[in-house]
């Protein structure tokens, strides 16, 4: 059972002093938490439900939302915050479009435009000062049992710190008429290098396993030619990044520690071999690196 099935989202609201919203239509959300869309006042919100332990998750992803809104960034402007049953609990403006993967596949020759300016969204996040009091290195933890990557990342002189956001991928980007019209789902967000999040966004466009065949021929083309106006947008923006192989190793092994829990896992189609992909290009990418050579 989902949590959005076990949940009761008309007490939820009441929660956050709302009694009369309408149309109560669950959402599929992410890996950790509940949503609807709810309509209230004849207008459309997103409701999102923490997990109780996930107090952290939530005081992140609203600091980030603030600076991001305050830097240009199109997010959902927080409407009301509160908790129920010791679960956070946000009211979010409703943001028009649909996702750019959905774009993409209703539209696709629009695939080039929407590329380009997901990457130049992207730059622009790089672009935004962090919260004040954000953790800048927890990102580099994220690669689990590497010890000589996680030191060459805290030895890097040429570390930044702007805002990541470290799930930037085309189903937690909204567009609208060939424009992103808002960037969702702040769950991850850091302070850190820009390296990082532009790893993390191309090992998620390049490697990670979507379906259990791999996805057809065309469907494949049409990823990598989203990837590649993706690169070309952001590079537009943000210039050349430089000493990438270390990023790109980190990012590989971001997403085998994110995806080894799911394997084998009811209900869900992941197995061991399909992180074959993503174990070559860590391991790869650690060898361009010079890391276990």
């Amino acid at each position: 059972m989902s949590q959005s099935t076990s949940l009761d989202p008309s007490a939820i609201l009441a929660s956050l002093g709302i009694h009369d919203a309408t149309d109560l239509q669950p959402l599929r959300g992410g890996a950790d938490t509940a949503m609807w869309q709810v309509r209230w006042n004849g207008r459309q919100y997103a409701l999102r439900v923490f997990r109780p332990e996930q107090t952290q998750v939530y005081a992140r992803e609203l600091a980030a939302m603030q600076v991001a809104a305050q830097g240009g960034i199109p997010v959902p402007e927080v409407v009301r915050s509160g908790s129920w049953e010791d679960r956070p609990v946000l009211l979010l403006s409703w943001i028009v479009g649909e996702t750019v993967s959905k774009q993409i596949q209703s539209r696709p020759q629009l695939v080039w435009q929407l590329g380009t300016v997901f990457g130049r969204m992207q730059a622009a996040i790089h672009n935004v000062s962090t919260p004040a009091g954000m953790d800048t290195n927890g990102w580099i933890e994220w690669a689990g049992d590497e010890p000589e990557l996680k030191t060459r990342l805290y030895d890097l002189p040429s570390r930044k710190t702007v805002l990541l956001h470290l799930d930037y991928h085309p189903l937690n980007v909204m567009a609208s008429g060939g424009q992103i019209s808002g960037v969702l789902d702040w769950a991850n967000a850091a302070a850190g290098d820009p390296r990082a999040d532009f790893a993390r966004t191309y090992t998620i466009l390049r490697v990670e396993p979507h379906t259990p065949d791999g996805g057809s021929l065309l469907w494949n083309a049409g990823r990598r030619l989203f990837e590649r106006a993706w690169r070309w947008g952001y590079g537009r923006v943000a210039g050349h990044l430089d000493e990438m192989a270390l990023f790109y190793a980190w990012a590989g092994s971001v997403m085998i520690r994110d995806l080894s829990p799911r394997i084998g896992k009811a209900g869900h189609w992941l197995r061991d071999e399909h992180l074959g992909g993503v174990r070559a290009w860590r391991d790869a990418w650690k060898r361009r690196a010079g890391i276990g050579s």
